[in-house]
């Protein structure tokens, strides 16, 4: 089994916090995204969408999507759930979860015409369109920091993958591109500066 990734990549860091909080030990390989060898052409043989994460399993199957990567790797060692406990638990979880990605797709959207940072994405940057999709990825935060409520982690008082998929985009613009993601959700906030300081935040 080996994990290809990208140690900061947004999707990539789902499967890093996941795997630190599970305590698994995963083979893995880091990509040189900056030289571009995921557009290499031995890459794109084993993910042909160029994009970080891949799990290949030992059969020699590759899983390309972080999402089904984790739900892979949680029924091969279902030992301490990330997913919920119980039917009502893993709906919520999932629920939360979904959008959790949906957050990280509208505002990768956003940082592409926010930063510049992205011209094979974006190759022109509109500051107009960036405020237009941040009114979107707004009405995402604005459930999230309901459903928290006070509770310790997104689904409850255990990290979850709901925690695991929203963070790295706290993170992402954040940490990356210094910019106040989530500053006007004050649970929110509070849930990103108390999840920081576990371990399986580190970049």
């Amino acid at each position: 089994m080996l994990l290809y990734q990208f140690r900061k990549g947004t999707n990539p860091r789902r499967v890093i916090i996941y795997l630190a909080e599970k305590g698994l030990d995963i083979p893995r390989y880091e990509l040189d995204y900056a030289g571009g060898e995921h557009r290499s052409a031995d890459y794109l043989a084993i993910n042909p969408s160029g994009r970080a994460p891949t799990l290949v399993t030992d059969e020699g199957v590759s899983i390309t999507d972080s999402a089904a990567i984790i739900e892979y790797l949680e029924e091969l060692h279902p030992d301490t759930p990330m997913m919920g406990t119980d039917p009502i638990s893993r709906a919520k979880v999932r629920s939360l979860e979904r959008l959790g990605t949906e957050l990280v797709t509208r505002s990768q959207l956003w940082l592409w015409n926010v930063t510049g940072s992205f011209p094979a994405k974006e190759p022109s940057p509109s500051p107009e369109t960036a405020c237009r999709l941040f009114r979107y990825v707004t009405e995402l935060l604005d459930v999230l920091e309901t459903a928290i409520g006070e509770s310790a982690f997104l689904a409850g008082d255990k990290p979850t993958v709901a925690d695991f998929t929203v963070f790295p985009i706290f993170q992402t613009a954040r940490e990356r591109f210094d910019l106040p993601f989530g500053f006007g959700h004050p649970r929110l906030d509070a849930w990103y500066r108390e999840f920081r300081l576990r371990p399986s935040a580190d970049f």
